[in-house]
């Protein structure tokens, strides 16, 4: 007990520190042999490629600079665990994919590659308008499939980083997966692109950050607390539940509160949601999460042993949101 109270008491204090005073390093940091494995990577199919990495506030690459911001708090375990308890936290796995999202964009700076009338013709404009407001088409076979959202058709910019993480992943078997997409094409110019480029030095090696994790001034917590609100889905909604769960005051034998079964299965649906829709799983956690809060407020109530019925009907409620949520920005009532 006297240890989980000194651990909750780091945790308080770390939360009070800015992180400029932190003395945050990627060397001898959790995400160090991560950085490896992707330098490996990369060694094996561009020889003279070596993008550089800094600490920040989000994953990101500025525009035009070959270097790679990675989130200050996968620096530290105990930082770490402050943004896992509010919000959601990488795996292993995933950094490994936003890595190799953002050495993309690091490979397009360096070479100047955005610059080619080929890439123009097989990506797009670099120059256009970058919005986060984009309509993507679900299962478009014209762009790989990498982070979720559909996020390849963002911008260009964005449809080179995707395609190359999809190229550059170890097993990823492109060539059998994309085969007979039109996404190939994009594929099939970045290995030669990478053929072409494997041994020539980059035109830019070195690169300006944004703002790193010793230039931030706001405190653990502050940061923690922006990032929630930002992420956070807001509900106007009233929750058409009433088609799913019994009524409240229900007494029906075997009942139980319907609050527990959606709770209970919180974790897969979230994650099933946000898989197949391409909506954050961050948004689609709230979503689950407003839903139980609804079912607790109101009283519904569900029959013990048709707990699988329940979760069908879920899946599709929620499923119905997050589409609204990707195709128009916004949740709608249903």
């Amino acid at each position: 007990m006297k240890l989980r109270n000194r651990n909750s008491e780091r945790l308080r204090v770390l939360r009070r520190m800015p992180i400029r005073e932190l003395g945050l390093r990627l060397t001898g940091s959790p995400m160090e042999p991560l950085i490896l494995t992707l330098q490996a990577e990369l060694r094996r199919k561009l020889r003279r490629f070596r993008p550089q990495y800094y600490l920040t506030d989000e994953w990101g690459c500025p525009s035009g600079q070959p270097v790679i911001g990675i989130p200050f708090y996968l620096a530290d375990p105990e930082l770490a665990r402050i943004e896992k308890q509010t919000n959601d936290l990488e795996n292993a796995r995933q950094i490994l994919m936003y890595l190799r999202h953002e050495a993309g964009h690091a490979f397009n700076y360096a070479y100047r590659l955005y610059q080619r009338p080929e890439w123009r013709a097989t990506f797009g404009s670099f120059r256009r308008r970058y919005s986060d407001d984009y309509r993507p088409v679900p299962f478009s076979r014209d762009y790989v499939r990498h982070l979720p959202g559909w996020y390849a058709q963002k911008h260009p910019d964005e449809d080179f980083a995707e395609t190359f993480a999809v190229w550059l992943t170890p097993g990823s078997n492109w060539r059998r997966r994309y085969r007979g997409w039109p996404a190939m094409k994009k594929l099939l110019y970045i290995d030669r692109l990478a053929r072409v480029n494997a041994d020539k030095d980059p035109l830019l090696s070195r690169g300006r950050p944004d703002i790193t994790a010793d230039q931030m001034n706001m405190t653990v917590g502050q940061y923690i607390d922006q990032t929630a609100a930002r992420t956070r889905a807001v509900f106007e909604a009233d929750h058409h539940l009433e088609d799913i769960f019994l009524p409240p005051g229900s007494s029906a034998r075997g009942s139980r509160p319907a609050w527990e079964i959606v709770e209970e299965h919180r974790v897969p649906l979230t994650n099933t949601i946000a898989t197949w829709t391409g909506v954050r799983r961050s948004v689609v956690r709230d979503l689950v999460d407003s839903i139980a809060a609804a079912t607790r407020k109101q009283g519904f109530r569900g029959i013990r042993g048709k707990e699988k019925d329940y979760l069908v009907h879920l899946t599709a409620y929620t499923t119905a949101l997050a589409a609204n949520y990707l195709t128009r920005g916004k949740f709608h009532k249903v």
